[in-house]
């Protein structure tokens, strides 16, 4: 029996690390590579120019397309990230789910100029075919999308915007996002350390924290040209030294584990772990943990001037950069629920 269980977690390490070498290849052949499109001059065009567009997509809705305050920027961009994870929230749809959207809508505004109404709409197309592609089951909720958009554009102006994206990307549709990496390394790693005895709660904890930074990267444009092996190190790291110090003797094994498996292409985190530790420090839920009260809470940990806070129940999971509903009556749609979902502050 014993055999049959060691020969069963050899093969499922197998597996994991098949599958972070596949990941990691995804990444090398730079298809899911992001530039800063932000600080370009003059962004490049692929065949056609969406702000030549924007009437058809539009409705007449157009009076602000050439305006002087038309052009995108990390603002607009952080704003669509909150949006679609209140969106995903509602509808009770997996958050890696934005991440994936993210993707598809970095590399496209990468590849095509875009004002802020057609940067709207692509927002909105990315988001839907995210689901569309992760969890189809979901699709018929998103119909309300369109309704989300007041009135600037329909099903049928994102169905238009699909084709155009698809093309931008070239169908290059499941990108290796950093909550992926983080949480198939963790497996690997934990079902391959031995002498790390870690209590499952904290394992637990260790992911859920995991993926809070990795949500946190998301949100923000410094880390769009950053690989998404990178982030998911940084983030490990940061929750590491979040709830066990500085000095714990696990980061080292993570390090150590990741230059094995090949995914420390860029062995300085000091970056990418530092601003996720800024954003932390402006996220609800630092603020929302790290009242004065924790200084009482044995399972709160330090770091610099902040506090991580080893979460026990759902309804403070870390993984929320935004608060989740979590009761069957929070989803009630509501007239108060629709202005939230709104993307009335784009």
């Amino acid at each position: 029996m014993d055999t049959d269980e060691d020969e069963n977690h050899d093969q499922e390490k197998e597996g994991l690390v098949e599958n972070l070498h596949a990941m990691v290849r995804q990444e090398l052949t730079g298809k899911y590579t992001c530039t800063d499109y932000l600080s370009m001059t003059a962004w490049h065009q692929n065949g056609y120019q969406l702000s030549k567009k924007v009437p058809s997509f539009t409705h007449g809705h157009n009076h602000h397309a050439h305006g002087t305050n038309t052009r995108i920027d990390e603002y607009c961009r952080e704003q669509i990230v909150e949006w679609s994870f209140r969106v995903v929230d509602y509808f009770r749809i997996d958050r890696e789910v934005v991440a994936v959207s993210l993707s598809f809508l970095d590399r496209f505004l990468a590849s095509c100029r875009c004002d802020r109404t057609s940067f709207k709409l692509a927002a909105t197309t990315t988001l839907h075919l995210a689901v569309k592609l992760l969890y189809p089951c979901k699709l018929a909720d998103l119909g309300i999308l369109s309704d989300l958009s007041r009135g600037e554009f329909d099903m049928s102006d994102v169905s238009e915007m699909e084709s155009h994206i698809l093309h931008a990307l070239s169908w290059n549709l499941h990108p290796p996002t950093a909550i992926a990496f983080a949480s198939i390394f963790l497996d690997f790693f934990f079902s391959s350390s031995g002498m790390l005895h870690v209590p499952m709660n904290d394992l637990e904890d260790i992911s859920d924290v995991s993926s809070f930074f990795c949500e946190l990267a998301v949100c923000d444009y410094f880390f769009t040209p950053m690989r998404a092996s990178r982030v998911a190190l940084a983030a490990i790291l940061n929750a590491l030294e979040g709830m066990f110090g500085p000095e714990n003797s696990i980061a080292c094994e993570v390090i150590r584990t990741a230059q094995q498996l090949g995914l420390m292409s860029h062995p300085d985190l000091s970056a990418a772990r530092n601003r996720l530790w800024e954003l932390y420090e402006r996220s609800e839920e630092c603020a929302l943990h790290n009242d004065k009260s924790i200084d009482e809470d044995s399972n709160a940990m330090w770091h610099g001037s902040i506090f991580v806070k080893k979460m026990s129940t759902v309804s403070s999971s870390p993984v929320s950069v935004t608060k989740p509903c979590h009761s069957a009556t929070d989803f009630a749609y509501t007239k108060q629920h629709a202005r939230m979902l709104r993307n009335e502050s784009w």
